[in-house]
């Protein structure tokens, strides 16, 4: 299926700073009228080491016809033209979608694999159900004590994150990191709030161990929520058994130059080999999980120019920490 997009709002999506944010996943190729590859990116260097500088030859015979008809609609159009068309290297996804238009008589394709946009697909799932998780929690725990306004704010500030979500997506740009001097002591507060009411609600004991410090960090504190809300998640999910015996403890450590945040629990903890996979895009152990929680957090962490770190013992349980450096006083 081939469609017509008004160019302008096209232009207005690939500005410079979103156009360069997306380059990498990105698929360029400039080519001429007869589809001859005249210029391209690292990712359309992959097609054109293994199939040559001709276009049409990315394309198996079945659907060739489909890729001629695609450079033939772009050459009779103004706009942006816009189709699904399966090349030769997409053999996991439902094809490669490609946006074209002529300029200077060149023609300038932008494609994406379908399997990077059930990535940012998954992505925002993810992201969208962790303040869910947190309402969620914490109306059930109004119910349990009957202190609805107590836990009013928090409610209404996960609504507006949720709303921050929506809105990053649908611009088609994932926030940048929005930073605050904030001191350690101060997020932990915060985290053990958040933490201490879903492990109340989900009956498992809690614990906390926080080191002072007059140092600060710099953080995205809406983003460092979502870190640890999905490692407590991961924790939860993790509790082969319910029962009393279950525990999660929020350590907080100074360590030369920074701050470290940990998160332990007691449960059945995972062998080397998953150890070794955990934190690809997509890998998961679970039959619903999405396999983008663990990349997420290492993501938001290597923004806050931070460390993150796994260890686990099989029947032991697992440690997942995560270090923010401090920022000097006259920052």
């Amino acid at each position: 299926m081939i469609t017509i997009i008004y160019r302008e709002s096209f232009l207005t999506v690939t500005e410079k700073e979103q156009f360069e944010e997306q380059l990498s996943l990105e698929i360029r190729f400039c080519i001429d009228l007869s589809g001859h590859i005249l210029e391209c990116n690292k990712k359309g260097q992959a097609f054109v080491e293994r199939f040559g500088h001709d276009f049409l030859k990315f394309f198996s015979d079945l659907y060739v016809d489909e890729a001629q008809n695609f450079l033939n609609a772009i050459k009779e159009s103004d706009d942006i033209v816009t189709a699904l068309l399966h090349d030769q290297l997409n053999e996991l996804g439902l094809g490669t979608l490609y946006n074209g238009f002529t300029k200077n008589g060149k023609i300038i394709l932008v494609g994406f694999h379908t399997q990077i946009l059930a990535r940012l697909t998954g992505e925002f799932v993810h992201e969208l159900r962790n303040p869910l998780t947190i309402i969620k929690g914490f109306l059930q725990l109004s119910n349990y004590t009957k202190e609805y306004e107590k836990y009013h704010p928090v409610i209404l500030s996960e609504i507006e994150r949720m709303h921050t979500i929506l809105d990053n997506f649908l611009t088609m740009s994932l926030r940048k990191c929005t930073y605050k001097k904030m001191n350690p002591n101060e997020l932990c507060k915060q985290l053990v709030a958040l933490l201490s009411a879903e492990c109340t609600v989900n009956h498992v004991a809690f614990d906390y161990d926080i080191a002072y410090t007059e140092n600060h960090c710099n953080v995205d504190l809406d983003k460092v929520k979502q870190v640890v809300i999905n490692l407590l998640r991961n924790a939860m999910e993790a509790f082969e058994i319910k029962n009393n015996e279950n525990k999660i403890i929020l350590r907080g450590s100074v360590e030369d130059r920074g701050y470290r945040f940990s998160l332990i629990d007691n449960g059945p903890g995972m062998d080397r080999e998953v150890l070794k996979r955990l934190g690809q895009p997509l890998y998961t152990t679970k039959s619903k999980g999405t396999g983008i929680g663990i990349s997420l957090c290492k993501k938001i962490i290597a923004e806050h120019r931070g460390t993150f770190c796994v260890s686990s013992v099989p029947r032991k349980g697992t440690t997942v920490s995560f270090y923010l450096p401090f920022v000097s006083p006259a920052v």
